[in-house]
């Protein structure tokens, strides 16, 4: 494998989860903006889970890729069990991830609004 196909080959990897880490981007400056409380802080420990889940998935998607690049074809063999046994723990990862921003968005609902000055 050259390094043309490879740099093309990680650059669309990276593409697939660019769409999602720049959401969870805005989420985050979203709640950076919000008053500072329980549930913000909540609500932004759920943002950095999953921001890191995306990016440790990522890592994980490439890393096959650099053994093949590498030339350690030996090494793809036991890489896999690893590789599936770490998208299981991130897996776990991102829905607690998923749970805590739910956690936060109930919270946040449930308070009463504040009366409207009309």
């Amino acid at each position: 494998m050259d390094s043309s196909t490879l740099l093309q080959t990680l650059l669309v990897s990276v593409g697939y989860r660019l769409p999602i880490l720049i959401a969870l981007g805005v989420a985050w400056v979203m709640l950076l903006d919000t008053p500072r409380g329980k549930v913000r802080a909540v609500a932004l420990w759920a943002v950095a889970i999953l921001l890191l889940a995306g990016i440790g998935a990522g890592v994980l998607n490439v890393l096959p890729l650099l053994f093949i690049a590498a030339g350690k074809f030996d090494a793809l063999g036991g890489l896999n069990t690893l590789l599936s046994v770490l998208n299981f723990i991130l897996s776990l990862v991102q829905a607690t991830g998923f749970v805590l921003l739910a956690w936060a968005l109930v919270q946040a609902l449930r308070r009463p609004l504040a009366p409207a000055n009309t």
